[in-house]
């Protein structure tokens, strides 16, 4: 009793959570079904969003159905409180509507399914290339942030340069249930030295929400030129759920795709898996990766508390990480 009572207090204070927004079930109405309603009850970040729905577009596509997003009655992390950009569906921050329906339209016609909350296509929540054409089909990004991803791609990218991409995670990832754990300071501080001089790299794009990270990699590794966004930084790990500036949520999102952007301009990539470095690599094939696999954290919420900090001080032969 007491544990659970606990771990309640703790998920409250330092994990986000969604609205349950409303609720919607499928049409019941014995009539032929028009619309395919992609949506989600489960708190999925940015690129797991993404590749959610791609997936179903692909399944709608095969169906002969019409794909409808709703992140507006199905609200996402990424859902502001107030109407912003004239939409309460928060797929269309970042993204134009993939056809011309909409949503309430589609609910009060009733001819309507809503679809499985998984993916059935990339059943090992990576994107795959066999999904490339679906997103080239249906995914337009806003022209105010594709226009900002060339800003920067402007600024730090030149011809000749050759960059290693660091994406560095922290904060919230070291304590998640069954989540790939990130990388130590100690993998990254080695990694980057090492590809650096293999591979004849010049530069390095840095990408961390963690400002622990950002300060040791500023402190450590400053022999090398590293370029990176201004995105949000903080050693919380619930960053959602508090009003740290405004129009927030919007821009976790925002930051989330210039920083994925622009890492698919980098030659090669240092980084665990992570949504922002799998999609940087499915929108350009060619980078080269080096992937830290340090494993899952514990499913049991107790354990994934310090799973990351033991691993982390241990040797290796007493179950540390491999450095």
């Amino acid at each position: 009793m007491i544990k659970k009572q606990l771990i309640s207090i703790y998920l409250k204070h330092t994990v986000d959570r969604i609205d349950r927004g409303k609720n919607i079930e499928n049409s019941k109405l014995k009539i032929k079904k028009n619309f395919y309603v992609i949506s989600s009850k489960k708190k999925r970040g940015f690129f797991s969003l993404l590749l959610f729905v791609l997936n179903h577009i692909d399944f709608a596509n095969k169906k002969k159905l019409i794909p409808i997003i709703d992140m507006k009655y199905h609200p996402t992390l990424y859902n502001e409180k107030k109407t912003l950009f004239s939409t309460n569906n928060s797929w269309e921050y970042y993204f134009n509507k993939i056809n011309r329906y909409n949503i309430d339209e589609v609910y009060q016609s009733k001819k309507y399914v809503i679809c499985k909350d998984k993916n059935i296509i990339t059943k090992n929540n990576k994107f795959n290339l066999y999904l490339k054409p679906i997103y080239n089909r249906h995914i337009k990004i806003k022209k105010n942030i594709y226009d900002k991803y060339l800003f920067y791609k402007k600024r730090f990218f030149k011809k000749d340069d050759k960059f290693l991409g660091v994406h560095f995670r922290g904060t919230d990832m070291k304590y998640t249930p069954d989540h790939p754990l990130p990388m130590t300071k100690k993998q990254v501080n080695k990694n980057v030295h090492f590809l650096m001089k293999k591979h004849n790299l010049n530069k390095i794009f840095l990408i961390t929400e963690d400002i622990a990270n950002f300060n040791f990699f500023k402190n450590h590794l400053n022999e090398y030129d590293v370029y990176y966004i201004n995105n949000f930084r903080t050693s919380k790990t619930r960053v959602f759920d508090r009003n740290y500036r405004k129009n927030h949520r919007f821009k976790m999102g925002e930051e989330a795709l210039i920083n994925s952007l622009l890492l698919s301009n980098c030659k090669f990539i240092l980084s665990t898996q992570t949504g922002i470095t799998d999609f940087a690599r499915f929108y350009n094939k060619s980078i080269k990766y080096k992937k830290i696999n340090n494993g899952n954290n514990s499913k049991k919420i107790l354990l994934s508390l310090f799973k990351y900090h033991f691993k982390d001080i241990m040797p290796e032969y007493l179950g540390g990480f491999k450095v």
